[in-house]
């Protein structure tokens, strides 16, 4: 059994977390020499090293290409279409978005209108740019007018807008994003009066209040709201350049200055610390930019050079469980969906096995298609050179990375009904994040038997009075039930919420299947515990063992809680074992280690009717006293 620190891996596959194996001598030595600087300041000088992006300016006397410029320039339709017809699937994507453009122009529905949800604008701006680019993509591909006549209904509309709703600036952002793109799609048809007035509106309500908002934060800060906001923002500029250069060469400049800062999140593996759904938001937006300024100034300015960037398509490709879930750990979702970014990834890597997963999730019916994004027809301007018929398959089982939330994953294989596991750490500080830290889940024969609940409706939290974007120990936010430690597959002491402060980092991972990961968890529970280690491990025969090394503080017995949810039913078969069943399949739970515990086991449901009811999830915890100055060494098995 685990032993905590008196562990020694025998496997020559088995490394230090802290030391990717790969390292050649003279790197280790620098790294053990820089480390004192920490990991945040080292990634920041390597960064500085690497990209070198203090001169980086452009100029308002750039040149501009001629419109249509921005994603699909003039021209570059045909060797799209040649792609399209020689692979069965983009024939098939492209048929979908142009049926998706069709119902537009045929359902005759009404233009987006100004109407707040809560606090945002945000659900009419992505429906307005989704409306837009798949109009504007079933003209640039097939000529037909009729497609310009329903999108000029939608930028008329939100041209006329009062404004673009500043006060959320992610509502502006990518409503700027959709007029911009109309703008220079629709360019030459557009009427003049038309086209001024959404030119204005670009300025006026979308570039200019980034600079003259007071408290305009999202400028300079490091996570998804700067990708967003300077994408929005660099499109926006490009588009109307020629009326106020100035203005546009300063947005510009602004993003390649800032953007530095969301992007040095994914260091140094590729790892986004706000987990798979804001990964595609974030990284969606981050690769519009750069694709914009590659387009347009035929440079990047260093930005790909920022530590983890391009390798984090192999993160989310990783992410994705063998029957096409997410590690949906944080404010995410747990259904895999389609998403445009990878195909950009791919495109400047020519690495296809980063499409493994989006061409299965294209034809699953299980999971939101291609055509439900908005930013949809970015997959084939992108993609359109892969061969989506037969993506290469990945060839690593494992993947660990670093950074603010480090995350490990490993499966037996790839197929459908390979076996899983995924290990997080990190903090419940981090943008996004839940008290989740030490959290395992596990997949086996198509099914998540220790999975994550995912995240919570914010509209319904916010109208509730609830206050969720404070991360302060005492926060209503760690009252929802989604987001506390007691529903998560992680360890509660003495009732108590892990400490929000407090980092967990892995210290041990190995590559590879049979895999393993081992974290330090005492930060989260600094002053319940002396120590708190956690190991799991996908085994050769596919079952997880879950190894739980814990000392406790002199003085006081500490009671344990260990927690995992699932969707299947659950009967107890002994003192310490447990039966599950699901669609047909079981799974057998094993406790060792401890000689008394006492089983709690019922529905997943939350105390609030405005949190989501979790219906057809099972809650199971069990607890166990241990006594004051010792050490226990728990193991959970489970196996089919």
């Amino acid at each position: 059994m685990f032993k905590g620190p008196m562990f020694k891996a025998q496997s020559s596959m088995t490394s230090q977390a802290t030391e990717p194996s790969a390292r050649s001598n003279y790197e280790f030595s620098f790294f053990n020499y820089v480390r004192p600087l920490g990991l945040r300041s080292l990634l920041l000088l390597c960064t500085m090293l690497c990209v070198g992006l203090s001169s980086a300016q452009v100029t308002e006397r750039s040149r501009m290409p001629r419109h249509p410029r921005l994603l699909l320039q003039r021209g570059q339709e045909k060797r799209l279409m040649r792609d399209v017809r020689k692979d069965s699937t983009w024939s098939d994507v492209h048929k979908g978005i142009l049926g998706v453009a069709d119902a537009y122009v045929q359902k005759a529905t009404k233009p987006v209108e100004y109407v707040l949800t809560g606090r945002r604008l945000l659900g009419v701006s992505r429906e307005a740019l989704r409306r837009i680019i798949y109009l504007g993509y079933a003209y640039r591909t097939t000529g037909d007018n009729i497609y310009t006549e329903r999108a000029r209904t939608e930028l008329s509309a939100i041209a006329a807008f009062s404004d673009w709703h500043p006060s959320h600036f992610l509502d502006v952002a990518e409503m700027t994003l959709a007029a911009a793109i109309g703008y220079d799609w629709f360019y030459t048809e557009l009427p003049d009066v038309e086209r001024e007035a959404l030119r204005q509106a670009i300025v006026e309500k979308g570039l200019r209040p980034s600079i003259t908002e007071k408290e305009a934060w999202y400028i300079k800060t490091d996570n998804n709201w700067g990708q967003v906001v300077h994408a929005g923002m660099v499109y926006g500029a490009i588009a109307v350049w020629e009326s106020d250069p100035q203005l546009a060469a300063q947005i510009v400049n602004r993003a390649i200055k800032y953007i530095i800062r969301p992007m040095e999140a994914y260091g140094p593996d590729g790892a986004y610390p706000e987990g798979c759904g804001y990964w595609d938001y974030g990284t969606t937006f981050n690769v519009l930019l750069l694709d914009a300024l590659n387009q347009i100034f035929s440079s990047d300015f260093g930005l790909t050079n920022v530590p983890g960037f391009m390798q984090t398509g192999a993160y989310i490709t990783h992410m994705c469980s063998p029957a096409l879930q997410w590690f949906a750990y944080s404010d995410n979702g747990n259904i895999a969906h389609a998403m445009t970014s990878p195909y950009w990834f791919y495109r400047q890597t020519g690495d296809e096995s980063i499409l493994f997963n989006q061409k299965r999730i294209l034809y699953r019916k299980e999971t939101p298609s291609l055509l439900t994004d908005r930013l949809g027809p970015c997959a084939v301007i992108w993609g359109h050179r892969a061969s989506l018929d037969r993506p290469a398959q990945p060839n690593a089982l494992s993947w660990y990375g670093q950074g603010r939330t480090p995350v490990y994953t490993c499966r037996s294989s790839w197929t459908y009904d390979a076996a899983f596991m995924g290990m997080k750490g990190g903090s419940p500080s981090t943008n996004h994040s839940h008290m989740d830290q030490g959290e395992f889940i596990y997949e086996s024969e198509g099914i998540m038997w220790a999975a994550d609940l995912g995240t919570e409706n914010y509209n319904n939290l916010e109208q509730a009075g609830m206050d969720i974007w404070n991360m302060k120990q005492k926060s209503q936010r760690w009252s929802v039930y989604r987001y506390g430690n007691r529903q998560h597959n992680t360890l509660t002491f003495n009732n108590q919420e892990q400490i929000v402060q407090g980092v967990v980092r892995f210290t041990q991972v190995t590559h590879g299947f049979p895999g393993s990961a081992t974290a330090d968890l005492t930060p989260v529970y600094e002053g319940m515990i002396k120590t708190a280690q956690r190991r799991c491990s996908l085994l050769q025969d596919g079952s997880l063992t879950v190894e739980d090394h814990v000392e406790t503080l002199p003085g006081r017995a500490t009671q344990l809680m260990w927690t995992m949810v699932t969707p299947a039913t659950v009967s107890q078969t002994g003192s310490h074992t447990l039966r599950l069943t699901c669609k047909g399949k079981v799974m057998n739970l094993n406790v060792e280690g401890i000689n008394r515990l006492t089983w709690q086991i019922g529905p997943a449901t939350p105390p609030h009717d405005f949190e989501n009811q979790n219906r057809g999830f099972t809650l199971i915890h069990f607890t166990t006293e241990l006594p004051a100055a010792a050490a226990t060494d728990l193991k959970v098995t489970l196996s089919h």
